[in-house]
């Protein structure tokens, strides 16, 4: 934990240092705030035309904003375990795309997708052997596969030697003989590599991987045919049967074939099929790709070419099938494969140790990796307790000194003795030496990686940025919970007050629907009020303007809309008469002699009150909307702020470019 601690606090470090190499725009107290930094939120947040008035009052925003990261700060709420484990968890999120195991990553991935194209037909022999055999036992597995090799290469017979030789559990039936299968789904990379460079029937040295050597002989290649759908019919018919038996399954394909000739329906036909899980499906199978059914079945559904072709019937060590082509889809696309590759990959413990391989000599040469000390002191440190995960670090306690540095980075045999302890787990008893060993590359690899996030700042400045915003809005986010949102919801004194000293603001306020007219003279007034009082506001106000006078000096609109108490002065005169009383229900007209003007009400809403109960949403959002600048008034009385204008106008100007 403290070392975790000390590397987030380093990439933090790591980012204010790299602030302070571009100007200065803001400081608050002590703390440095960067134009670059305010730039690049202010460019990523402000999709809206870019001015000067746009960019003071963002920074108005940004200084709020910053004031509450540095308060969270100065209260260590970046210090604490829940912050550092979460931020910990969004880094190495949020790293990946950028660290040197994506390299590797994206290329074995491209690599595999376009190895998946290709099928490959193979005759294999597996010699097995321990994954932590001894070098005696390794010498003995690969002396028997090359010899192997040679009787293949001399001209023996291939079924006899590898039902003689081979460990493959297949081997009784299938002689090593392998159907086309997609060489992206062979396990072994060795293999994979092999068929990529081998001609056809070209016989392989020992191929070495974790569970023993290959000896694997290319048979045939083709491009992989995609994924295919089929129905199929299915009599059973197991290799045991009697030769009467064997005929009646015969005829009774036969005959089902004959049907289908004739024109029977194929679905409606499946249920006769033994195969009673798909019988009720039409006899309908999943979608599958090559190696995935047994090589007759499988050869002869990919053979079939338009949908709704039937095949003749084939034998298996199922019985006999009927096939039925329903869809074939072509290799998929790159980017809908790529996901599925990668999770594969993750799973592949072969390219996992290739990809770490590859990381770790990289990071060591580009951060000045040194080895000073051996590890062999740990070879009886490490007890058998390793393997029930109960070993205690303190058993390394003697071991004492510098194992390597990375960058004059240091790295003890502690830091190495407790990496052990928090990464045990129970599993089969290996040698210790080859436990050991197999710990410190993990160590020393972890140890690369961990250095590469906390210089990913400075090489991917986007990053940088994106890491900042995550930390400053984690702790944003905390502070306000604190400070405003909770507080809001559990201060039930405070938030009645809030309303009580705010009740205007919640009572409903009448509204008015209304139009008013003015006019030049009485006999228009006549007209009008006449017009309007039979009109039941059937009329259009422009049908009433056209209908009086179309001469706008004579008579014409003023205002027309909903209007509340603030909104003018002629709907408030309104208002005013409807609280004195002066307006009574169902009133439609009123005239206003002084200032020559005629009102039609369509509708009067008059006010309500709301209670607190029954809008306390509303009221909590308010509060807290009120608290929130209640304290950001406070934190600007408290911490010193300083913009720096010149910088600020540099910026302005080069917006404007």
């Amino acid at each position: 934990m403290k070392r975790i601690q000390i590397i987030i606090l380093t990439l933090i470090l790591s980012i204010s240092l790299s602030a302070q190499k571009s100007d200065i725009l803001l400081t608050i107290d002590n703390k440095k705030i960067s134009s670059d930094e305010f730039v690049h939120i202010y460019t990523k947040n402000n999709s809206s035309e870019i001015s000067e008035k746009s960019v003071d009052e963002y920074l108005e925003l940004f200084i709020n904003f910053k004031l509450k990261v540095v308060e969270a700060e100065n209260l260590k709420m970046d210090t604490n375990n829940v912050f550092i484990n979460e931020f910990t968890g969004y880094k190495n999120q949020l790293s990946k795309p950028y660290l040197t195991e994506n390299e590797k990553f994206e290329e074995m991935t491209k690599e595999s997708y376009e190895r998946g194209k290709t099928d490959a037909k193979l005759d294999l022999i597996f010699i097995k052997m321990d994954k932590n055999a001894s070098p005696e036992d390794t010498l003995l597995a690969y002396n028997k596969a090359l010899n192997t090799r040679k009787r293949i290469a001399k001209g023996e017979d291939w079924d006899k030697v590898a039902g003689e030789v081979s460990d493959d559990k297949s081997v009784s039936k299938s002689k090593g003989h392998l159907s086309f299968i997609s060489v992206s789904k062979i396990p072994p990379y060795s293999i994979q590599n092999f068929i990529f460079a081998a001609q056809k029937n070209e016989l392989s040295m020992p191929l070495k991987t974790k569970f023993g050597y290959y000896i694997i002989r290319l048979v045939d290649t083709r491009l992989n045919p995609g994924e295919i759908t089929v129905s199929h019919i299915m009599i059973s018919a197991p290799d045991n049967l009697s030769k009467t038996e064997d005929s009646l399954k015969k005829l009774k394909i036969d005959s089902i074939y004959k049907r289908l000739q004739a024109g029977d329906n194929f679905e409606k036909m499946t249920v006769l099929s033994d195969d009673k899980g798909t019988a009720k499906n039409g006899g309908k199978l999943r979608p599958f790709t090559t190696g995935k059914m047994v090589p007759e079945f499988e050869a002869t559904a990919f053979a079939l070419k338009n949908p709704g072709e039937i095949s003749k019937p084939i034998r298996t060590s199922f019985g006999w099938h009927i096939i039925k082509l329903i869809e074939k889809k072509p290799y998929p696309k790159y980017e809908d494969k790529e996901k599925d590759i990668r999770k594969q990959i993750e799973r592949d413990i072969e390219k996992k140790e290739i990809i770490q391989k590859y990381v770790t000599n990289k990071l060591k040469n580009r951060f000045n990796f040194k080895e000073h000390k051996s590890i062999k002191n740990f070879y009886t440190s490490v007890d058998s307790s390793i393997f029930k995960a109960k070993w205690d670090s303190k058993k390394a306690k003697n071991i004492k000194g510098l194992l390597f540095t990375i960058n004059d980075v240091k790295f003890s045999s502690s830091d190495f003795s407790i990496f052990i302890e928090n990464n045990q787990k129970k599993r089969i008893p290996i040698p210790i030496a080859s436990y050991v060993d197999e710990k410190y590359k993990d160590f020393v690899y972890e140890s690369l990686v961990n250095i590469e996030k906390e210089k990913l700042p400075d090489l991917y400045p986007e990053y940088g940025y994106l890491m900042k915003e995550y930390h400053d809005g984690m702790l944003l986010f905390d502070l306000t919970k604190n400070e405003v949102w909770d507080k809001a919801i559990n201060d039930s004194v405070g938030l009645k007050n809030f309303y009580d000293e705010n009740i205007d603001i919640y009572n409903k306020q009448t509204k008015i629907d209304i139009s008013c007219f003015s006019y030049s003279k009485n006999r228009y007034l006549s007209k009008a009020e006449k017009l309007l009082s039979k009109s039941d506001g059937k009329y259009s106000d422009d049908e009433i303007i056209n209908k009086i006078s179309t001469n706008p000096k004579n008579f014409k609109k003023e205002i027309s809309g909903n209007f509340v108490k603030g909104d003018n002065i002629i709907s408030d005169k309104v208002l005013n008469l409807v609280k004195e009383g002066k307006i009574i229900e169902n009133q439609r007209i009123v005239k206003l002699p002084k200032e020559k003007k005629i009102i039609y009400i369509r509708n009067i809403s008059k006010a309500s009150s709301k209670p607190f109960n029954e809008i306390k949403g509303i009221i909590i959002a308010d509060y807290q909307d009120y608290l929130e600048q209640k304290w950001i008034t406070k934190l600007k009385k408290k911490y010193k702020i300083k913009i720096n204008k010149e910088i600020l106008d540099v910026i302005k100007r080069k917006m404007k470019k």
